[in-house]
């Protein structure tokens, strides 16, 4: 993959990750998880490991989307050096 199309990766994850309505929806499933996981019963285990393994992904997907973001950063810094060449 060029730099170009990091960079262009970049600026698209950002824009997912500053979505108002993207993050509106995840901060629901957040929350619905962390109830489910926090108003479960004691014998209630399977519940408690799948709302785990919900936030798990919520969370990965968040943080892939920053190590694209990132990325791009460093995608766009070398495109700046070498064209200052």
């Amino acid at each position: 993959m060029t730099n170009e199309d990091q960079v262009k990766k970049g600026h698209k994850a950002k824009q997912i990750l500053e979505d108002e309505t993207l993050n509106a929806a995840i901060a629901k499933l957040e929350g619905d998880q962390l109830w489910i996981f926090r108003s479960s019963r004691p014998e209630e285990s399977v519940k408690r490991e799948t709302a785990w393994c919900m936030l798990q992904a919520i969370d990965g997907l968040r943080q892939e989307l920053i190590k694209i973001m990132d990325n791009g950063k460093i995608a766009q810094n070398a495109i700046n050096r070498s064209q200052k060449n």
